[in-house]
């Protein structure tokens, strides 16, 4: 999951619908909440799931949900801080808050979902 989200934050993307102006794309940009960009889903989604994927790695840790978010926020923004140099990317205080939110999602349903597992476990054992 981490190199699809490397991949998918260092490759060019276009500023402009393709093949000039007014088509579908522009539609889909329009369509969109004031203030929320097209990407940010992906972001949102993305980091959810790395988060998620996270947790099991943390397993037996007092603080393994907490680790998995912090490790997931923190490889955002280092994906950020390796855009800033790229020309067709740029460093998005924006963006790294969406990842954090993300992450902190993903973070908080991994926990819940190991705790009610946990908990039906223990209740079919008895």
């Amino acid at each position: 999951m981490s190199l699809a989200l490397f991949v998918g934050s260092v490759v060019p993307v276009p500023l402009e619908s393709p093949g000039g102006g007014g088509g579908a794309f522009d539609r889909i940009l329009d369509a969109l909440p004031a203030g929320v960009g097209l990407t940010d889903p992906f972001h949102l989604v993305g980091y959810a799931v790395l988060a998620v994927l996270l947790v099991p790695v943390t397993r037996g840790r007092r603080l393994g949900g907490v680790l998995a978010v912090v490790g997931a926020v923190a490889f955002g923004f280092g994906i950020e801080l390796v855009q800033a140099p790229i020309p067709w990317r740029s460093f998005a205080w924006r963006d790294a808050g969406v990842n954090a939110v993300g992450a902190m999602g993903g973070g908080v349903i991994a926990v819940v979902r190991r705790s009610v597992s946990s908990t039906n476990d223990r209740d079919g054992d008895r």
